[in-house]
């Protein structure tokens, strides 16, 4: 998944938490799936029409004068790309849960709970999380997935949104980082081997915007929206430490001073020692 580009999970931080803190104490199962090809799974309302792909052989269709090679195909269902393909997807797997007597939750349309079952589900785009006292009932909905759609099974939940769990089941405790998503973006930007610092901020620098005179080329530009954003991410997730940090930084993206660029890389630079700085429950 690109994190750079994706913003789509954020929504998603507090559900994630609160489901895996219900299931943790309760010492519930929680186990993930993965649905193939989602968007291949839902039909279109909408009359939609795409060129025909290339090596794609049509039959001719015949008109007044002669034959012509038909120059659009009419889209059935919904394909990567295409904006209604979301839409139609989760009309699909709602029309799916609503059959099994799920209720979608009012904070949050992609958590569905069947309360007879005891089942919860959480679903982001083709991730779906099952959440239940026993294995048993896990399976149970996970025969009826797997009746309709093309699945694969992941296991017990490890991973998801670049958050990483970790649960010990005896002593009903659970923590949840971003090691691995943070080394990623440090290797993103160069920040791999950087000198670890023991603040995001410096306290004696004070940021202010450039002067009229100075323009940072589109490159720096690029370069330091992207930084900002990959360290928002890690904010919203698990890193609340880094927010104010972040907060000013993200003020001078339009005409980032060196004195800017050197902020976000303290920043990096604040994570590179504490990587495994998290949430315990």
């Amino acid at each position: 998944m690109d994190y750079e580009e994706t913003f789509g999970p954020v929504a998603k931080f507090t559900t994630i938490r609160l489901l895996l803190s219900h299931s943790c104490g309760r010492d519930w199962e929680v186990q993930c799936m993965d649905v193939k090809s989602l968007f291949l799974n839902s039909e279109l309302e909408e009359l939609v029409y795409t060129e025909v792909p290339e090596g794609v052989s049509v039959p001719a269709t015949p008109t007044s004068s002669d034959y012509q090679r038909p120059v659009a195909c009419r889209l059935l269902k919904s394909i990567y790309g295409l904006k209604q393909s979301p839409r139609a997807w989760y009309g699909r797997i709602y029309s799916f849960f609503s059959s099994n007597n799920f209720v979608h939750s009012l904070s949050d349309h992609s958590l569905f709970i069947n309360y007879e079952g005891q089942l919860i589900l959480l679903l982001y785009v083709h991730d779906v999380i099952l959440a239940a006292p026993t294995r048993d009932q896990v399976n149970l909905i996970r025969l009826k997935l797997y009746s309709e759609f093309a699945m694969t099974d992941q296991g017990d939940l490890k991973t998801i949104l670049g958050l990483e769990i970790y649960r010990d089941r005896k002593k009903r405790t659970l923590h949840l980082s971003q090691r691995q998503y943070i080394r990623k973006i440090l290797g993103v930007h160069g920040m791999q081997q950087c000198k670890p610092v023991s603040t995001p901020a410096d306290p004696h620098v004070r940021l202010e915007r450039s002067s009229e005179e100075f323009q940072a080329t589109p490159k720096d530009r690029q370069r330091y929206q992207s930084a900002v954003r990959l360290l928002m991410y890690a904010m919203l997730g698990m890193r609340s430490d880094i927010a104010y940090a972040v907060s000013r930084v993200s003020q001078y993206g339009a005409n980032p001073h060196k004195s800017d660029c050197t902020a976000v890389k303290r920043i990096f630079r604040y994570p590179m020692g504490t990587t495994d700085i998290g949430l315990g429950h």
